[in-house]
């Protein structure tokens, strides 16, 4: 997912839940679940590595901008 959302220019920001006990209870808050990756834009929430959900959501970063 990193270097999917840097080839398309968009910026992120990236909590690791193995360094960061603040990383780790945030995410377990907001999902309930450990699972990695995860990234949240807006009212959108892609699990895992998902090209088109990505695709979709560079698009309408884009469309934004």
């Amino acid at each position: 997912m990193r270097e999917f959302l840097s080839e398309h220019d968009v910026p992120f920001v990236d909590r690791n839940i193995r360094r960061s006990d603040e990383a780790r209870a945030e995410l377990a808050g907001r999902t309930s679940q450990l699972v990695v990756p995860q990234l949240f834009w807006e009212d959108r929430h892609v699990v895992g590595f998902d090209p088109e959900a990505l695709t979709e959501l560079v698009r309408d970063y884009r469309d934004r901008g």
